[in-house]
């Protein structure tokens, strides 16, 4: 596949065929960096979601943890260890409810960070893209303009150079090009 889906048909001049390969090169290389911030953001998203996840497994924890304190405090009397035992349980499910949530927190800013990421290097493949496009038109507006120049001095050249013009086997070797000090296909006018 070549450049943007299309198959690759290099021109024939050389010097063409290597800024198109270069141009091919620049966008193979810009669909590889947007392909793996793409993967990069979904890698963030998959990181995100399960922090999330677990952010609300802790909050159950610590719920269930409060109960638990709740429950111990009703009969502390008779289980003042059991008591002890659910506050510390309580404050070590805060500690993971806190740390979970500022993790959470960071993984939702590197997600935002990825995803302007990813909106930056769209517009920047765009852009490189059209510029790449515009490039190729030119080259090949440039090159076809030159082809259709050959041609018509050719066919200029070949109607001044035949009997009626003139011009025989015997002519002048520059019999085509007209006196000297006259232009190539001008007919003998005199250069300007």
């Amino acid at each position: 596949m070549g450049l943007f889906g299309k198959s690759e048909t290099y021109s024939e001049n050389p010097e063409i065929r290597q800024v198109e390969k270069i141009i091919a090169k620049e966008a193979r290389e810009d669909q590889k960096n947007l392909d793996h911030t793409i993967k990069d953001l979904s890698s963030a998203e998959k990181a995100h979601n399960k922090s999330v996840k677990a952010a609300d497994k802790a909050q159950h924890q610590l719920e269930k943890a409060v109960k638990k304190e709740h429950k111990a405090a009703e009969a502390l009397n008779r289980a003042a260890h059991n008591h002890d035992a659910a506050v510390a349980g309580e404050q070590t499910a805060e500690k993971t409810v806190q740390i979970k949530k500022q993790h959470e927190v960071r993984l939702e800013r590197d997600l935002e960070q990825k995803r302007h990421q990813l909106d930056e290097m769209q517009q920047r493949k765009a852009h490189n893209d059209q510029i790449r496009e515009s490039k190729l038109s030119q080259i090949h507006a440039q090159a076809a303009a030159a082809a259709d120049a050959r041609r018509s001095s050719f066919d200029r050249a070949s109607v001044g150079g035949g009997p009626a013009g003139g011009a025989g086997p015997n002519a002048p070797a520059n019999g085509a090009a007209g006196a000297p000090g006259t232009t190539a296909g001008t007919g003998g006018a005199p250069s300007v």
